[in-house]
């Protein structure tokens, strides 16, 4: 018996991580309750992207894996951010919800911002983390899926 609790609790210990990784990056108390409560946690993935200018690059990042993939973006790029994108545009008009990520947060003296596309390098390992934290599984669910109950 004490091997289920401490499963279960294992469970709660990781359910918790993810809301709190999720409310780190904007999420709302809302959604982040809807993510994190539902049945289908284990398969929910959400678009990952950079953008600079025209130039974009999308991925899919399986959100069980959110935490340890802030840690590790936060440890390669101390500069960078990451944020949620509540008001996400994809070619799927109901996917509108994704995780955006900046390599290099700059500020000039006037307060303006901007974040240059990341190098061949940081590329590169920005992929190595996207690849670590990309689903597994059968049948994803889609993250807008689960915060706008559908």
């Amino acid at each position: 018996m004490a091997k289920s609790r401490d499963n279960a609790s294992q469970a709660a210990v990781d359910i918790e991580k993810i809301h709190r990784a999720l409310t780190s990056i904007g999420v709302d108390q809302d959604a982040a309750e809807r993510l994190t409560a539902s049945k289908t946690l284990e398969r929910v993935v959400v678009p990952i992207y950079w953008k600079e200018g025209l130039e974009s690059r999308i991925n899919s990042l399986w959100l069980i894996k959110l935490p340890e993939f802030l840690k590790s973006f936060a440890k390669e790029f101390p500069d960078g951010q990451v944020r949620w994108d509540p008001d996400y545009e994809s070619d799927d008009p109901a996917d509108d919800v994704a995780v955006l990520v900046r390599f290099n947060v700059q500020e000039d003296d006037q307060g303006n911002h901007w974040h240059p596309k990341p190098t061949l390098l940081e590329d590169e390992a920005y992929q190595r983390m996207i690849e670590r934290s990309s689903f597994k599984g059968i049948k994803a669910v889609h993250a807008h899926q689960v915060v706008h109950g559908k």
